[in-house]
């Protein structure tokens, strides 16, 4: 069966981190220990750096606004409540007698604060390369889904882009044309001063050239 560390990916070289992460105000007051609120207060900080380093790399044609409202729905309560359950972190909980009666392991509120807790725990216990990789792999499924530039004009951004810092225009061109007549694929490339910089693929030369577009701003960071 497995246990919280073998759903993070992560073994503690100090288990007392571990259990102070998993341990509720409520328990603390009964038994008397350390509870979580510390840690949870560190793994908040913890969690913003993450995830906003994370995000300024995966998409940085995204404005600050865009940025901040993808953001503000990755580190939601609820966000982290549902990623607490499906590594079972409730059941790894040290709760309260009242707690338990009130099915405290399946608060928004307490798996995200425990959640917290454990990335500062974590963080503490190995460094920050270590809570950045655990948080990214509990995140990946989500990542995976999220699609936050899939209305982006992403010929107009580095358009504007490559006329700020190169005071040129980007030239795109039809490189091969793949298929039937009655359903051609279309392939472009972007070109910065003869230099081709993107390539992309879609069923129409508009669609190919923005694909291209958004290779070019990938290669430009």
């Amino acid at each position: 069966m497995k246990n919280i560390e073998d759903y993070l990916g992560y073994h503690f070289k100090d288990p007392n981190l571990l259990k102070c992460a998993l341990t509720h105000r409520s328990y603390a007051h009964e038994k008397n220990v350390k509870d979580n609120e510390v840690l949870e207060f560190l793994g908040d900080a913890v969690l913003e750096l993450i995830i906003r380093d994370y995000l300024i790399k995966a998409y940085p044609y995204l404005t600050e606004g865009e940025l901040s409202k993808l953001k503000a729905y990755l580190v939601a309560e609820s966000t982290l409540a549902n990623i607490a359950r499906r590594i079972h972190l409730g059941e790894a909980l040290l709760l309260g007698k009242g707690e338990m009666k009130n099915q405290g392991w399946d608060k928004d509120s307490i798996l995200c604060d425990a959640l917290e807790a454990i990335l500062a725990a974590i963080y503490l216990d190995g460094g920050f390369k270590e809570a950045y990789n655990v948080l990214l792999g509990l995140y990946s499924p989500l990542i995976k889904k999220i699609r936050p530039d899939f209305n982006k004009d992403y010929k107009s951004i580095l358009q504007e882009r490559i006329q700020s810092t190169q005071k040129t225009l980007p030239r795109y061109k039809i490189l091969r044309v793949i298929g039937p007549d009655h359903d051609p694929t279309f392939e472009a490339g972007l070109f910065i001063k003869n230099k081709m910089l993107g390539r992309g693929i879609g069923k129409s030369r508009k669609e190919a050239e923005q694909e291209a577009a958004k290779e070019a701003l990938k290669n430009l960071k």
